[in-house]
């Protein structure tokens, strides 16, 4: 069952080979309900509060979908999503025991970003190898990759910190960790050179506080040195291909809907659409807000709402599905399974960083503390670049369940040593 699920994870960051994510999942499923039902597999803990947050989840999802307005959409939503993120999830715990256990699955998701790292250089420097090599970041690049670069800065702001953790607190071979370390920097560049603003600097604040939390001080003088220089570089210069950089050192860029590329003005239409169902939601999937917006798509309606919303909406992303997105990870949640279902993803997390906060008081052995203390810089990263995006689905939805997973792994290697 461990080899499907290697096979999994592997290629979640990919944007291809879907087949194989496909097949791997399904046999996976088909091989945990033959166990389960046998009795060859146990998952302890189902009083645990997390499992039970899980489940709330999955079943309140469920529920808002078949009542929603759009329930085969929402449902296969689930099943393409939510379905295979609590599979993992319960495969995991089910499967490793402790942090030593789980080290071929770290080394699994390291090794595949470093593929796909390795990958996406080659295709830059293939397809424009001016820019590439004068370090000219330029969002053309990502919009028109198709192959390995396309949204590889939204799976960086997971797995580079992942990375770092792995490398501040896991004992591997050093060639595994000369990998990792040349991913972690060579990962970082591709983020410029995407010149998505929000995931460099989740990127950038995440590696540093976990490098401070597991002291790796050197490393945490020398990452200040680079950054103070990286600041003034931007500050300073008149390059035009740090324009979009530099507005980082403006408020503005935090208080404006222009600052915040015109996310304000389509909150602004998300926000009206939740209350209108502001309990249950309109079903688990965020690209039937689409249709909602079709059916408001009135000169009326746009009179009242910003000129941004619009230019968003039906001018850029032409009122297509699968095109629009709230952008922000509490307003789509609320959007598709209500502010109920909201506050039981609250307390799912909540349940997690509690689980953290316990095992980082009590103590635990060198690798599992400096993992769970450096994992703060993982849920930091989770939290920033989703205040702009909204990341629970997909291919980062399976890592982020894959990685509260290990935790629950690692919190009940303690709990049952401590018993």
């Amino acid at each position: 069952m461990r080899v499907f699920l290697y096979v999994l994870i592997f290629f979640q960051p990919f944007n291809h080979f879907n087949s194989f994510r496909e097949i791997s999942f399904y046999t996976l499923l088909v091989l945990f309900i033959i166990k389960f039902a046998k009795g060859e597999l146990k998952i302890a803990g189902f009083n645990d509060k997390t499992i039970i947050a899980l489940i709330l989840l999955l079943g309140w999802a469920v529920f808002v979908s078949l009542s929603g307005p759009f329930p085969s959409e929402s449902l296969n939503a689930v099943r393409r999503n939510l379905l295979k993120q609590t599979v993992i999830f319960l495969v995991i715990i089910s499967e490793f025991k402790n942090i030593r256990d789980m080290k071929p699955l770290l080394w699994i998701a390291v090794s595949s970003f470093a593929v796909v790292t390795s990958a996406s250089i080659i295709e830059n420097a293939v397809k424009d190898w001016h820019s590439f090599y004068t370090l000219t970041p330029s969002i053309s690049w990502r919009s028109t990759s198709t192959y390995f670069f396309a949204n590889y800065s939204d799976s960086a702001t997971f797995y580079l910190p992942l990375i770092a953790v792995w490398l501040s607190s896991i004992k591997e071979a050093s060639w595994k960790k000369w990998i990792g370390a040349i991913t972690l920097i060579l990962g970082s560049f591709l983020v410029y050179i995407y010149n998505a603003r929000t995931h460099l600097l989740t990127v950038v604040v995440a590696v540093f506080v976990i490098l401070l939390l597991t002291k790796r001080y050197k490393l945490v003088m020398v990452f200040v040195i680079a950054a103070a220089l990286s600041i003034s570089i931007v500050a300073t210069s008149k390059f035009d291909g740090l324009s979009r950089y530099k507005t980082l050192l403006s408020t503005d860029t935090y208080t404006t809907d222009q600052g915040l590329t015109n996310r304000l003005g389509l909150w602004q239409v998300v926000i009206e659409f939740i209350k209108e169902r502001p309990i249950n939601g309109y079903g688990y999937g965020w690209k039937k807000l689409a249709w909602l917006v079709q059916e408001k798509n009135t000169d009326e309606f746009w009179k009242e709402r910003p000129s941004s919303a619009y230019n968003y909406y039906v001018e850029d992303a032409q009122l297509m599905y699968g095109r629009v997105s709230p952008h922000n990870l509490v307003l789509q949640i609320a959007f598709e399974i209500g502010i109920a279902g909201l506050a039981i993803y609250i307390w799912l997390w909540i349940t997690v960083i509690g689980k953290m906060y316990k095992m980082i008081k009590a103590g635990l052995d060198p690798d599992s503390y400096n993992f769970v203390l450096g994992s703060i810089g993982v849920i930091i990263s989770y939290a920033m670049v989703n205040v702009t995006n909204a990341y629970w689905q997909e291919s980062y939805g399976m890592m982020i369940f894959l990685f509260m997973a290990l935790i629950l792994v690692i919190n009940r290697e303690h709990y049952i040593r401590e018993l």
